[in-house]
C-alpha cells in the first residue's frame, strides 16, 4: 500500500491494530530494537510468555489509510489482568503518548521515521515496556500471572504549523500537540495475554 495524499483517504472510521513484535538478533552487533519489529506474534501464539523485566515490543498501526498527513497518536496505554480494558487493577504505561513517569521501569518510545522502511511511518507507533506482574500491595504476592495491554488511539491531521507529536518533556502550560489539530474519535485497541514465566536456568 502506497502512501499518498487524498481527501478521500482521510474520511471514514479509523481502524487500528495493536500487536507485539518478536524478531530476535541472530548476528553479532545487530540492533535489537530494529530487528524486534521485523516479525510479530500471531493470534495462535498467545499467551506469549515473558520473564520479569523482559522487553515487550509493542506496535500500534493505523490500517486502511494512505494519507501521509494522517498521524496515529496514542493517548493512554495501560495494562490489566483481564481482556476488559475497563477492569481493575490497571497500571499506566503511557500518558498522553509519553512514558508514565511513576513507573519504576520507564517505558521507552521507539521513533518510527523514513528510515524504518515503512510506506507510511506516521501511521505507526512503537514502544517498549518491561514485563511485570500485578502484586497484592499487602502480601506482595502476584495477583495474576498474565497481563493485557490496551491503548487509546486517535488520528491527527498534521499541517503547516501543526504538530501531532507528543512533547514528553514540555512545560505544563504548553498546549498538548494533539489538541492543536483535529483529532478524530478515539479507538481503544488491546492485545494479550502476556504471561509471566520463570527465568531459564
Amino acid at each position: 500500500m502506497n502512501c499518498f495524499s487524498s481527501a478521500v483517504a482521510a474520511q471514514g472510521p479509523i481502524s487500528v491494530h495493536l500487536r507485539l513484535a518478536n524478531g530476535e538478533c541472530i548476528t553479532k552487533g545487530c540492533n535489537e530494537v530494529d530487528v524486534a519489529y521485523t516479525s510479530f506474534y500471531t493470534n495462535t501464539d498467545y499467551p506469549v510468555t515473558k520473564v520479569l523485566r523482559d522487553p515487550v515490543y509493542v506496535e500500534v498501526q493505523l490500517l486502511e489509510k494512505t494519507d501521509p498527513n494522517l498521524v496515529l497518536t496514542l493517548g493512554r496505554c495501560w495494562t490489566t489482568t483481564s481482556p476488559n480494558p475497563h477492569s481493575l487493577p490497571q497500571w499506566d504505561i503511557l500518558i498522553d503518548g509519553c512514558p508514565y513517569r511513576d513507573d519504576r521501569y520507564l517505558s521507552e518510545l521507539v521513533p518510527v521515521g523514513p528510515s524504518s522502511g515503512l510506506e507510511c511511518p506516521s501511521h505507526f507507533r512503537r514502544f517498549i515496556l518491561k514485563m511485570f506482574t500485578f502484586v497484592n500491595p499487602n502480601s506482595m504476592e502476584p495477583l495474576s500471572e498474565q497481563v493485557f495491554i490496551h491503548c487509546s488511539t486517535a488520528v491527527c491531521t498534521s499541517g503547516v504549523g501543526r504538530s501531532c507529536e507528543p512533547s514528553c518533556y514540555r512545560k505544563r502550560r504548553d498546549v498538548p500537540a494533539a489538541d492543536k489539530s483535529k483529532a478524530q474519535s478515539k479507538v481503544v485497541v488491546s492485545v494479550g495475554p502476556v504471561t509471566m514465566g520463570a527465568p531459564q536456568q
